[in-house]
């Protein structure tokens, strides 16, 4: 039944097939209720306020945490009852889908899966865990020059982001604004930290709550993006690979690589790794969708699998990750060389994707932007415009077919900013670099490779 789904999607999603709505079948799907029917031990849940809310995307249900954070991971079990109209559920990904044991590693783990309408279409349901904010803290400010630093505080973590060179050992006395009724367990105000190198350049704050449940604190250095340098990766060796999202998801960086798509891979580069993307052609035609293009990518923020956008690739992306400054350039190591045949994918008369040369040669591009987000809540940026959203600084590096492309060379991108908005700070920067340039559009030749390393941020 599974694959029936996955085929049946992928048809309909992408137009390949007659996917007319049979009359009296329902696009809808939804969570109706949900109930725990066992937890694990030491760890309160509010059942009484689980809430389950529904919009145009799926369902979303949220679990309130009571008391027992130091007790994670969480194994909840419950019982889950859908609309009628509710035909099936899908994993997201190759997991085997569970919808009887959740795990939450942390009060930050969220799951989801697909439900399936009657009518085949899918939505998204999402079950999360909702944090006691008993035990915050609300600002950092560590004594160092004005201009030289940023903090970001994300979940339970403390990012520092460096704006220039310090020496080490790096000590830090910060003013620090708590929850009023929270206790500091293994530190006192006025304490500093002692940061000795790069590699030491984590502590950690944990706070009382008014209910005796605890909450520790990541204080993190970094440097202005982690893992700048390509080095870190998780599952090399499988056709799974992905870059390390290192300080998490949507704070670093991320690639388009998925169950479909596995354009992104390390490579060995001056003693160690580097990024290289690379064009491939997709051939599904034995589930009726035919060859597509896609270009392998990198990118700052996350990528998330949503069989409902496969025929947009850009609504997977999501771009940009919290920064706040104004840098002058981007400089990155990088070669490019252009696969041999230009092509397209096109949907022809039988609905199917096939290729077609066109003029031309492909083209790689590294791009960034600086943008400041007025919004409330966490931003959704896929290159499009976004209401409360402003560009405020943009440079771009198109890598052509001349062979000076082709050995590794240091490039520097200028940032050119909106004179409008010279007041404002930027709240986050999206980097993508991608090696066919109109790969959203299915445009590329297939073996167009860029391959990237070292991105330095300048002032």
């Amino acid at each position: 039944m599974r694959n029936y789904y996955i085929y049946l999607l992928l048809a309909c999603l992408l137009s390949i097939t007659s996917c007319t709505k049979v009359d009296n079948l329902s696009d809808e799907a939804s969570i109706v209720s949900f109930q725990i029917t066992n937890i694990s031990e030491g760890i309160e849940i509010d059942e009484n306020n689980i809430t389950i809310t529904k919009d145009n995307k799926g369902s979303n249900v949220s679990i309130p945490l009571l008391f027992g954070r130091k007790n994670f991971p969480l194994k909840l079990s419950a019982d889950i009852r859908f609309s009628s109209t509710t035909d099936d559920m899908i994993s997201v990904d190759e997991n085997p889908l569970n919808l009887k044991e959740f795990i939450f590693n942390d009060v930050y783990t969220f799951h989801t899966f697909y439900m399936i309408s009657e009518s085949g279409q899918p939505h998204l349901a999402t079950i999360r865990i909702i944090d006691n904010p008993n035990a915050e803290i609300l600002s950092f400010v560590p004594n160092l020059p004005k201009d030289s630093y940023s903090v970001t505080i994300r979940d339970n973590n403390i990012l520092i982001t460096l704006k220039q060179t310090f020496s080490w050992p790096l000590v830090i006395t910060p003013t620090i604004t708590k929850t009023a009724t929270a206790s500091y367990m293994n530190y006192k105000e006025g304490d500093s930290f002692t940061f000795q190198s790069p590699a030491d350049n984590e502590k950690q704050i944990t706070l009382l709550a008014d209910n005796n449940d605890t909450k520790i604190w990541n204080i993190k250095i970094v440097p202005s993006i982690e893992n700048c340098d390509f080095e870190r990766w998780i599952k090399e060796g499988t056709k799974n690979v992905n870059i390390d999202p290192t300080p998490g998801k949507g704070l670093g960086w991320a690639t388009a690589n998925n169950q479909f798509v596995a354009g992104t891979t390390p490579v060995e580069h001056n003693g160690g790794k580097a990024a290289q993307m690379t064009t491939g052609i997709q051939e599904l035609s034995g589930i009726g969708i035919g060859d597509l293009i896609t270009a392998g990518t990198i990118f700052t923020g996350y990528f998330q699998m949503n069989l409902s956008a496969l025929n947009d690739p850009a609504k997977m992306t999501y771009f940009g990750i919290p920064f706040i400054t104004r840098p002058t350039s981007v400089s990155v190591e990088a070669k490019y060389t252009p696969g041999s045949k230009f092509q397209q994918s096109v949907k022809e008369g039988d609905s199917k994707y096939k290729l077609k040369d066109i003029s031309g040669i492909d083209e790689g591009r590294i791009w960034i932007k600086l943008l400041y987000w007025k919004g409330e809540g966490d931003l959704e940026y896929h290159d499009k415009p976004v209401d409360g959203l402003i560009e405020l600084g943009m440079g771009e590096l198109i890598l052509t077919g001349d062979a000076s492309y082709r050995n590794w060379n240091k490039y520097t991108i200028p940032i050119q900013y909106n004179s409008t908005y010279k007041y404002l700070e930027p709240t986050h920067i999206s980097i993508v670099m991608t090696s066919s340039r109109q790969g959203d559009y299915f445009i590329g030749a297939k073996g167009s490779t860029l391959t990237v390393d070292n991105v330095t941020i300048n002032y």
